[in-house]
């Protein structure tokens, strides 16, 4: 019998319905996403946050992952990468009070497959450490508990038999949560989760280990035969859109792995190889890794005019129907390069 570790529970005190339109409605509200290991806002945080009145804050606590054998074997399921709060902590729990939380559990295809007959140990793992974790760090305004995972045709029994397990564990405590999932685009084909609402995920749209892709972040031509699914999905649907960068690393048509920083434009180093693509002509320390003579690096980031054209296209199938735009996720590096009114904009569900 497959093992859910103990580890679930003991680490949460330390580490700090099947839905429709018509059947769930919440206040409808500007969202972000928080993706990163470590709480810590800055400022510039609470300053965008104010100035864009978000009011709902989807908080990554951490991913559930599976660990394999000797043989190779999944066997055990564990927490991972759990989120930790720094800074002013009283300045951030007292913040908090006045925002929507919706904590987010990140589920592995690998974990899913590992606990397959075993749903509902996991959601009462899962329900538990969620709940600990938000006494423990004095989350006062929890809304809901959002479950992520690129769930496909041979894992969405599993999935959804996780959701409705999940939803059964917030009852029994008498939490007044409401759950929700990530719907991704290819999963709009499929029958919804047993879920009250979802988030669509309008990112990471094109394969980014594609050495031909234009935007694997966001594109428009990735996106587009997806959206007629939208018209009539039986589901309320809230909308996430991209505000992030990166750099892929490619070495002989393969790709290698992610990087940011990277100064492509040192032409001591790099040359242009074709749009938004610099190829290095010697080997190049960044660190700790070494990214060799004739690697080619493919800069993307999610522009302002990319999203404005998916979003319009988005909504345009959604019509009418209410609903709140999220921004993934809360990094000013990022959120710096796009002007308030653009911001703004993007927010905006006026169609």
């Amino acid at each position: 019998m497959k093992q859910l570790i103990l580890f679930f529970i003991l680490a949460a005190i330390c580490s700090c319905r099947s839905g429709s339109d018509k059947e769930f409605t919440h206040e409808e509200g500007n969202g972000v996403y928080y993706w990163k290991t470590v709480l810590e806002f800055d400022t510039a945080d609470y300053v965008f946050m104010s100035r864009h009145k978000v009011d709902r804050i989807y908080l990554r606590m951490f991913d559930v992952t599976s660990e394999s054998n000797k043989a190779g074997m999944f066997n055990a399921v564990v927490p991972n990468a759990s989120v930790r709060i720094l800074g002013d902590y009283y300045e951030t729990t007292e913040f908090f009070s006045k925002k929507r939380i919706v904590p987010v559990v990140y589920v592995t295809v690998e974990a899913l497959k590992a606990t397959k007959g075993e749903e509902g140990t996991l959601a009462r793992l899962i329900v538990e450490r969620v709940r600990r974790m938000c006494s423990y760090n004095e989350f006062a305004n929890v809304e809901g508990l959002q479950l992520d995972c690129d769930w496909t045709t041979s894992t969405e029994q599993s999935f959804f038999a996780l959701c409705d397990s999940t939803r059964s564990q917030i009852a029994q405590r008498s939490l007044l949560w409401s759950l929700s999932s990530t719907i991704r685009l290819h999963q709009l084909s499929r029958q919804a989760p047993p879920v009250d609402y979802g988030v669509l995920m309008v990112y990471n749209t094109g394969n980014f280990s594609d050495p031909n892709a234009r935007n694997s972040i966001i594109d428009i031509d990735d996106v587009e035969p997806y959206l007629s699914r939208l018209d009539d999905y039986p589901l309320h649907l809230d909308v996430a859109y991209p505000t992030y960068s990166w750099q892929l690393l490619f070495r002989q048509g393969r790709f290698i792995g992610l990087l940011n920083g990277v100064n492509v434009v040192d032409t001591a180093h790099f040359v242009s190889a074709g749009t938004n693509c610099h190829r290095a002509i010697c080997d190049v320390i960044y660190n700790n890794k070494v990214i060799r003579k004739g690697d080619v690096i493919r800069t993307e980031a999610s522009t302002f005019d990319d999203v404005r054209i998916v979003k319009d296209a988005v909504e345009r199938h959604l019509g009418r129907r209410p609903h709140s735009n999220i921004l993934y996720h809360l990094d000013q590096q990022n959120l710096s390069k796009y002007s308030t009114d653009e911001i703004e904009k993007l927010y905006s569900t006026d169609n």
